[in-house]
């Protein structure tokens, strides 16, 4: 009974602590945005009330999610190995002349900041430029992407796509330890082997040989 104490009052701090910065902001922003739904005789004096008050749940609950945020990526630095070089990098990209297709091994990276982005793609980009050509890509995407680095990974991926893909296949072997594969397999774009995401290139260039 004694080793349950401590959890039980951890437990209840953490559920006084959620209804603190997400279920009362968001009641509220509910019940402000249902009257302004509901009556829309309202005078202009009150509208403006309730929207003001619609405004700081918003205000309230960005807060929140910005501290829990940064709850669950304070320990992401320390689980960063040693800044990968541009060889490193390299050697994540193999290209097949024969298939006309390049790879692309994502597996295990954290990209947290848009400057790791950059370094990565700046060594993909100087390999499919020197070859010249256009290429399909099969991406391993079984990688971690923090929020401060999804505009510069978004913009890079979608750059070598414009200039150089002939299509694209990401796949992303699902681990149950890891919480990030199971998130990204639920992309319907994404498939789940290596071999499913080959198969599909077979198909966009009508291969038989698969």
């Amino acid at each position: 009974m004694t080793d349950k104490q401590p959890q039980r009052h951890e437990t209840i701090a953490l559920s006084t602590k959620l209804e603190e910065d997400f279920v009362a902001p968001l009641t509220a922003l509910r019940g402000a945005l249902e009257i302004l739904r509901d009556y829309p005789e309202l005078p202009e004096h009150e509208r403006v009330r309730f929207a003001e008050k619609a405004l700081r749940g918003c205000t309230r609950l960005e807060a929140s999610v910005r501290h829990l945020g940064d709850m669950l990526y304070s320990d992401k630095d320390a689980t960063v190995e040693a800044k990968p070089t541009p060889s490193d990098h390299a050697k994540r990209v193999r290209v097949s002349y024969e298939d006309k297709l390049i790879e692309i091994d994502l597996s295990g990276l954290q990209f947290s900041t848009p400057e790791m982005v950059n370094e990565f793609f700046d060594t993909v980009d100087q390999i499919i430029e020197d070859t010249g050509t256009d290429w399909f890509f099969v991406v391993n995407y079984a990688c971690r992407i923090w929020p401060e680095a999804w505009i510069a990974f978004a913009h890079r991926a979608k750059k070598i796509n414009v200039s150089y893909s002939l299509g694209t296949v990401r796949y992303v072997q699902v681990s149950d330890d890891d919480p990030w594969s199971r998130a990204a397999a639920s992309d319907p774009t994404i498939h789940s082997s290596r071999e499913e995401a080959l198969d599909e290139i077979a198909a966009m260039r009508g291969d038989k040989r698969r």
